[in-house]
């Protein structure tokens, strides 16, 4: 995990390696961000292409969506090709209902959260696949505008 603090605000980033294994199942990796966080950014990077025999499919969501940020994103070819990568600003159409075109719903949230990427694998698996799934937040210190 990396902070960058300020004055008044902190910026965490945090990277989790999802690494595939043999036998076909599905793999989790969260990252727990506190209350009044703001999201910045969620990536999702490709290492090595994922070797299941039928498919890998990764899905990047939170407790009220499980594909809210990303949904259906083929690790095996076509839509992550090793060392490319997704973001809110490069979604190369794997949004999801958190990113309608153009716009980023859900980066804020009262209460704290948990983001969770998931990849299911059905068929018999390899172990080459790696992906990894990094999420920058602020934790911002807030005050209220006054009224001059």
């Amino acid at each position: 995990m990396a902070i960058i603090e300020g004055a008044d605000s902190r910026i965490v980033v945090e990277e989790r390696t999802i690494t595939e294994t043999t036998g076909a199942g599905t793999y989790t990796a969260t990252v727990e961000v506190p209350a009044a966080a703001r999201l910045l950014d969620i990536a999702v990077q490709a290492v090595a292409l994922w070797t299941a025999t039928t498919s890998a499919s990764l899905e990047v969501g939170d407790g009220t969506d499980p594909d809210g940020f990303y949904t259906a994103v083929d690790l095996k070819a076509t839509d992550l090709l090793a060392g490319e990568s997704v973001s809110f600003a490069q979604q190369g159409g794997l949004g999801g209902a958190y990113l309608p075109s153009g716009h980023i719903l859900g980066s804020y949230a009262a209460a704290a959260r948990t983001i969770t990427a998931t990849v299911v694998t059905v068929g018999a698996a390899g172990s080459a696949g790696r992906t990894r799934l990094v999420v920058a937040y602020i934790v911002p210190n807030s005050a209220a505008a006054s009224k001059v």
